[in-house]
């Protein structure tokens, strides 16, 4: 299908703490400067309402110092963080992007390991994702953001940080320049720091959260991750500054014991928490202090926002992903022993309050506020000016009506049905699964009775890939998932469109929505690696886990975007339309530099 050169608009947004550095910008200049940097702040799951219901000071700050799309939707499927992070810095549907969700038939053979295998896209490797990109529009690929961006600045990187692997790597691909996120959990422990050939402390690392040994007075059995990706800088693979046997600030406690709670309390045990790996955690006093998650992002960032010359950069939060995901979202009202930053606290009153959304947003709220006064210093210190782009990744609901198993853990083969399916970044590290997944909802009955599923997804949608998909067995299969419980539609592919099979009754609201904008989402995963049949559910509906996303429901779609700089710095709030992949031609055309290849986004005026 030909697609046209999109033209270029933009929205932006952010946030503020106590009228931080950043603010000495509010007072708009007559003419806008062209921004020499952008700096795009993500919150995982951030639904838009979050703001006015939480401490949020500098989320509203910068919503209303800049220019906010109220109405913004993703406008695709699927509404997961490994799709997101590549459309936004794509402007190209998941159709046209390499892969459309969390599972991908490689028909193409593509990663090497057989033409038609599944593999789970979570789990690729950051080679992989350069290879799904570099194969479309006939073997040229397109080009992103950070590719863009060396075009107009050259010699300056594009960077991406972030807790999540495929968060990150799917943002940086094959031509971002500096990719962190945090590494796999380690529990090798010498009696010293000590590292690699890399400079990573991957021999051994003496760190806060090992056991002492009672015979030896040596720690034992320490679990924790540190920064890793592509081209990490050294300093922050450093030893503790002051103590040089020790880790340093970037190496987090990832425990598996350390939970918080969330092993013990159901929903919360379909998917603990397992160390500081999205919480800030409480190791907040010892040394420099070693706080995870969202904290540990931001000060990742920081620290090469002052230090690296850049003219993009992507920070990905993620806390509020996994505290939606454990405690289900809206559906989140935890009452509270303290505040959610009050260091005062039992340790084991404060973990357990930040595994809670509340705690999760505000203190993504504190992240973005020192994100921005970082950016205004290095405007100070080196000139220009960065334009702040302010979103989410997808929207939440929780399972009111939950059809998942209850068990515990049971999160992942909730989500994964597949008897056979690569895990892993292929070639090198992936494996074929033949038991992980393969202990699915009783809910899917009607669908795996056609005996044709390769593999189905399930979150607030089900997606599924069928062995033999041909249009005869599409339909079969469409008509069994209109017998899985919670469906409202069911639709199969069709080439460059999905057919909708049939519809249950919804309520006035789900269809409204529905009616509006359920043909368009669908089809954004119109593609021969996406499924073969989709089925839509009711809202508050979910397989996964308790609280949800992926599919096409207003909630899990609607997302904050917000544009501001100095220079376009006045309120304004717009009821016009905005996709997520009208993210990169926006940026562009603020930074007035020209679209080279086609894009399914376009530029989206602030005025």
């Amino acid at each position: 299908m030909k697609r046209v050169r999109a033209r270029i608009v933009v929205a932006s947004v952010a946030m503020a703490l106590t009228l931080p550095v950043w603010t000495s910008g509010l007072g708009a200049q007559a003419t806008p400067a062209r921004p020499t940097r952008v700096l795009i702040v993500l919150f995982d799951q951030m639904v838009p309402k979050y703001a006015s219901q939480f401490n949020m000071p500098n989320f509203r700050a910068l919503q209303g110092a800049g220019t906010s799309f109220k109405n913004a939707y993703l406008g695709y499927m699927a509404s997961e963080t490994v799709m997101a992070h590549n459309v936004i810095t794509s402007g190209q549907l998941p159709k046209h992007m390499g892969w459309t969700d969390e599972a991908y038939r490689d028909a193409g053979n593509l990663l090497g390991a057989g033409a038609g295998e599944m593999h789970i896209t979570g789990d690729l490797s950051l080679a992989n994702y350069g290879t799904l990109i570099n194969a479309e529009n006939g073997g040229t690929g397109y080009p992103k953001l950070a590719d863009y961006l060396h075009t107009a600045f050259p010699d300056k990187a594009f960077i991406v940080v972030g807790e999540k692997s495929y968060a990150v790597e799917t943002a940086t691909a094959a031509t971002g320049d500096i990719a962190v996120r945090l590494s796999s959990r380690k529990s090798n422990v010498t009696s010293d720091y000590a590292v690699d050939a890399s400079g990573s402390a991957t021999g051994g690392c003496r760190n806060l959260y090992a056991a002492l040994d009672p015979s030896t007075g040596l720690p034992v059995k320490g679990q924790w991750r540190y920064a890793f990706g592509k081209n990490v800088p050294s300093y922050l693979l450093e030893a503790d500054a002051n103590d040089p046997t020790l880790c340093g600030r970037y190496y987090i406690n990832a425990d598996k014991g350390l939970d918080y709670g969330t092993l013990g309390s159901y929903p919360a045990w379909l998917y603990p928490e397992e160390g500081n790996r999205f919480f800030p955690g409480t190791d907040h006093s010892a040394q420099a202090g070693h706080t995870g998650g969202d904290t540990w992002a931001a000060d990742a960032a920081i620290e090469m926002i002052g230090r690296e010359d850049w003219s993009g950069m992507f920070v990905t939060l993620g806390a509020i992903d996994k505290a939606g995901h454990i405690w289900g979202a809206q559906d989140d009202a935890a009452a509270f022993a303290g505040d959610c930053n009050d260091l005062d606290l039992d340790p084991a009153i404060l973990g357990a309050n930040q595994t809670h959304v509340r705690c999760a947003a505000e203190n993504a709220d504190v992240q973005l506020g020192k994100l921005l006064d970082a950016a205004a210093a290095k405007d100070a210190s080196d000139g220009g000016e960065t334009l702040v782009v302010l979103t989410a990744d997808h929207g939440a609901t929780y399972g009111k009506a939950f059809y998942g198993k209850a068990t515990l853990k049971a999160g992942d083969s909730n989500w994964y049905y597949g008897p056979s399916v690569y895990d892993g970044g292929c070639p090198s590290a992936c494996f074929l699964e033949t038991v992980a997944y393969n202990a699915p909802s009783p809910a899917l009955a009607p669908l795996l009775a056609t005996g044709n599923v390769q593999f189905s997804y399930q979150s607030t949608a089900i997606e599924t890939w069928l062995t033999d998909h041909s249009v005869a067995k599409m339909k079969t299969a469409s008509k069994a998932m209109l017998k899985v419980p919670g469906v409202t539609a069911a639709y199969w592919h069709d080439g460059d469109r999905f057919q909708l099979f049939g519809t249950r009754s919804m309520t006035s609201s789900e269809r409204s929505w529905w009616k509006e904008h359920a043909q368009e989402i669908v089809d954004t995963m119109a593609a021969s690696n996406g499924p073969d049949v989709v089925g839509l559910l009711h809202d508050k509906t979910s397989y996964g886990v308790y609280g949800d996303h992926g599919g096409a429901q207003e909630s899990v779609q609607r997302v904050p975007m917000v544009f501001w700089s100095p220079s376009l710095a006045f309120a304004n709030t717009t009821g016009k339309p905005f996709h997520t992949y009208d993210i990169m031609p926006t940026i562009l055309q603020l930074m007035d530099i020209p679209v080279t290849a086609p894009l399914d986004g376009v530029a989206r005026p602030i005025d």
